[in-house]
């Protein structure tokens, strides 16, 4: 468990890192040693970019900088060409 508060902007930057691990094939599924065995579980990358994603706001939340906005409105309305 962690001893105190995360750091929102270290975070994204790790598990952008573990991402980025994971999708270059670097993670290890499993991997035996004798009679030691060391499993890792799959990770879910859709899952951990939306944690990096959360996380980033956050950073910027706590630097003072506006987070970038994810969601735009759609203007209603028919224009013909």
């Amino acid at each position: 468990m962690s001893s105190g508060p995360v750091d929102p902007c270290a975070e994204a930057a790790r598990l952008r890192e573990l991402l980025t691990a994971i999708a270059s094939g670097e993670s290890v599924a499993s991997a035996r040693f004798g009679d030691e065995e060391i499993r890792y579980h799959k990770a879910d990358p859709e899952r951990l970019e939306r944690m990096i994603a959360f996380h980033e706001r956050e950073c910027s939340l706590v630097q003072g900088q506006t987070p970038k906005r994810t969601r735009f409105a759609k203007r209603m309305g028919f224009r013909p060409y």
